[in-house]
């Protein structure tokens, strides 16, 4: 699909062709032209709706525009794309089109006898691999996002119906962690965070990939935090081959790093990270996610 773009400043115009880049499907930066309309609009910042060149698009042209600002205005009923730019946010919104039908042009003198029908060509099919948010940022409120732990749904509601004939109670609730960090400040400031959960939590530190494969595999954890950049095996090589034991299939692995490099969000999704958070760690932004992950795995321990 082509993508037009208006009042987008250079760096931002260059981070966003990288991002299109990620796509599995054809998104490709073109010029804004008004007499060849791209697929998409997208207008950086509210002050763009202001524009003529906006303001003279046909009606029906309204639903291809899509606004790029930290927070949509209360009267504008066009799509969002929340500022700053996240490659998984993105690239979910823009897969949602369909390329813009183009109509046909008319041709001078009839066949003399009727074509036959070709077959409608295919349209874009969406990325077959899952784009598991990666996203720290809290979510648009009129834009739903979608849930990474949402095919736990289905046995999460029949975990319900045992917890509701056999109760238990929060106290007896106790979470297995596993913290992999080659920095013991980061260590300890993590485990601080994790105290402040309701229910009990134990918690291993390992202080490289190499030790960290090594505890998973003589014990079970209910989540593992993994930093990125740690001697030895990074946080990718670790990630991937923890995905490659049966018994962490599942495990909800949260990768930490200093970088926010939309490649680096994806390297962690093509090596099983369930979620992403930047360091330094924030207090809410921790708390937030870590309530999401916990979430489905009390039920299950239940």
């Amino acid at each position: 699909m082509k993508i037009g773009t208006l009042g987008f400043p250079d760096d931002q115009l260059k981070k966003l062709k990288k991002i299109l880049g990620l796509s599995k499907r054809s998104l490709v930066l073109v010029n804004f032209d008004q007499q060849q309309l791209p697929d998409l609009l997208l207008l950086f910042g509210t002050e763009q709706l202001e524009e003529q060149s906006v303001a003279e698009l046909p009606d029906e042209y309204r639903s291809r525009l899509i606004l790029v600002s930290k927070k949509r205005p209360d009267d504008c009923d066009l799509h969002h794309i929340k500022f700053p730019l996240i490659s998984s946010r993105v690239i979910r919104t823009l897969e949602q089109f369909q390329p813009l039908q183009q109509p046909a042009e008319s041709t001078a003198e009839p066949p003399s006898e009727p074509a036959p029908e070709s077959p409608p060509e295919p349209a874009d099919e969406p990325a077959s691999s899952e784009l598991i948010d990666l996203d720290p940022v809290e979510p648009d409120a009129d834009q739903p996002k979608e849930n990474p732990f949402s095919k736990y749904e289905t046995r999460i509601a029949e975990v319900q119906k045992q917890k509701e004939e056999n109760p238990v109670l929060p106290g007896d609730v106790t979470y297995s962690v596993l913290v992999v960090d080659d920095s013991h400040p980061m260590q300890q400031m993590l485990a601080r965070e994790l105290e402040q959960m309701e229910q009990p939590v134990s918690i291993d530190f390992a202080d490289n990939g190499e030790e960290a494969l090594a505890r998973v595999a003589d014990k079970h954890y209910d989540f593992i935090f993994l930093d990125i950049m740690m001697p030895g095996i990074d946080g990718f090589e670790t990630c991937t081959r923890m995905r490659a034991m049966p018994a962490l299939k599942k495990t909800p692995i949260i990768m930490l790093s200093s970088k926010t490099s939309p490649l680096d969000e994806v390297k962690g999704i093509m090596a099983g990270s369930s979620t992403y958070l930047t360091k330094p760690i924030e207090h809410a932004e921790f708390q937030k996610v870590i309530r999401r992950v916990s979430r489905w795995i009390s039920e299950f321990k239940k």
